[in-house]
């Protein structure tokens, strides 16, 4: 695929383009008019992304005769997602001495193996092909979704999302370069774009779910979005994405209730990380933040579970966050919630105080991005299969997209599903 050429460029330009064969490579390409003289140039490109670091990359070309080349091979790098807006311009320079640059051109990346349709609401779009009623069902639920956060949080999308909901987890996969192969989604919160592999049998149920779980991933992200170095503890945000689901199943409820009459819940200050591997243990987790997250919104209202989320994005620790907004602790939030849901009391020991070497804000260039493991049934054969009760997610690293010779990874939290009968 080729973008096209902007108008007006230099008359030493004949042609410039980029040749898109996603999700592999992009060959630039310029032709030189025979008396441009041209004698240096470089090519400066990028890709539209929500980044506290300016990561454009600019790449010295040899000039031979009149047409100049260069690729990118994303396969060293891994590729953005379809939907995302790649640009770039040529510094081109004369034997004179003189340097022009040529207009930006732009061009979105698009998987055309598929013919997508589109259907969209106010601030999202959502791309399928696979199931006429696949795209329209998918959509309700990411509208209800956003509104249970405006109604219930109090936080709304900042900008506009993208979903690309594929018809199989394979084709999915093979649309994301360094993806696991268990994976039936990933969200790229730079970019505000999520694909999912749904096939129609699982839609109703598993996709539903899903999409409303992933995109309050996003639009938490958009609104807690900093460069200072925040984070949030798992327990809070899977907690949240576990409510923007929607009512709790039964599944979800006998964890809950199994908790409170059997004292299985964790302490609250370890599900600040990565969450249990085995799938009974990471049900109960997410239950458990759920639970957490619905008795902290039903008890003390969403205006200060925006002011946490905003405490935490400004670099406060957990435990500062809370007593700065709530008036204690993660321990005091646990004993707090226990008592409330009926739950037997737990010895707390005391917090040891963390050494703090320097109270220095740490730049932050992106985002975490999320993948979401397919229900057994509709993936591919995985080398050791997780199927909790209750999906989970948990916490890994994957490559990014290199720019500047330098690489950057991002956090990837993985989400397992209960297994779905097709």
């Amino acid at each position: 695929m080729a973008a096209p050429a902007a108008h007006g460029q230099s008359n030493a330009v004949l042609r410039n383009e980029a040749i898109i064969d996603f999700p592999n490579h992009v060959t630039f390409q310029l032709e030189l008019n025979d008396n441009a003289a041209i004698v240096d140039a470089a090519l400066t490109y990028d890709v539209t992304q929500v980044s506290c670091l300016e990561a454009e990359a600019q790449v010295p070309i040899e000039v031979n005769g009149r047409n100049l080349a260069w690729t990118w091979v994303m396969s060293r790098s891994g590729n953005p997602p379809p939907g995302a807006e790649l640009w770039w311009e040529w510094t081109l320079t004369d034997a004179d001495g003189n340097s022009f640059t040529t207009p930006r051109q732009t061009v979105t990346l698009t998987d055309d193996r598929f013919e997508w349709r589109t259907v969209e609401a106010e601030n999202i779009q959502l791309h399928w092909y696979r199931g006429d009623e696949v795209g329209p069902m998918l959509l309700d639920a990411a509208v209800a979704g956003l509104h249970q956060l405006q109604d219930e949080m109090g936080i709304e999308l900042q900008t506009g999302v993208q979903l690309f909901i594929y018809g199989s987890s394979e084709d999915m996969r093979d649309a994301v370069l360094y993806i696991q192969d268990w994976a039936g989604g990933v969200a790229f919160s730079e970019y505000n774009t999520i694909l999912m592999g749904v096939p129609p049998s699982i839609a109703a149920d598993w996709g539903r779910t899903t999409v409303r779980h992933e995109l309050a991933h996003l639009v938490i992200g958009q609104f807690g979005r900093s460069c200072v170095g925040g984070h949030r503890p798992t327990w809070l945000n899977e907690g949240l994405a576990v409510y923007a689901e929607g009512e709790p199943d039964n599944g979800r409820l006998a964890d809950i209730a199994s908790g409170i009459k059997d004292n299985r819940f964790e302490p609250l200050r370890s599900l600040g990380g990565a969450f249990p591997s085995h799938s009974e243990a990471a049900g109960m987790a997410y239950s458990q933040s759920y639970s957490v997250v619905d008795f902290m919104l039903q008890a003390y209202g969403q205006e200060k579970m925006q002011a946490l989320l905003l405490a935490l994005a400004a670099g406060k620790g957990d435990d500062e966050a809370l007593e700065m907004v709530y008036g204690f602790n993660v321990d005091g939030l646990e004993t707090a919630w226990r008592e409330a849901i009926g739950a037997p009391p737990r010895q707390i020991p005391p917090t040891p105080t963390p050494l703090i070497a320097a109270n220095v804000p740490t730049a932050v260039p992106l985002g975490a991005p999320e993948s979401v493991p397919t229900p057994e049934t509709a993936a591919a054969p995985a080398a050791e299969p997780v199927q909790p009760s209750s999906g989970i997610c948990g916490l890994g690293l994957i490559p990014l997209l290199l720019l500047v010779g330098a690489s950057r990874s991002k956090g990837r939290q993985h989400r397992r599903l209960p297994t779905t009968n097709e």
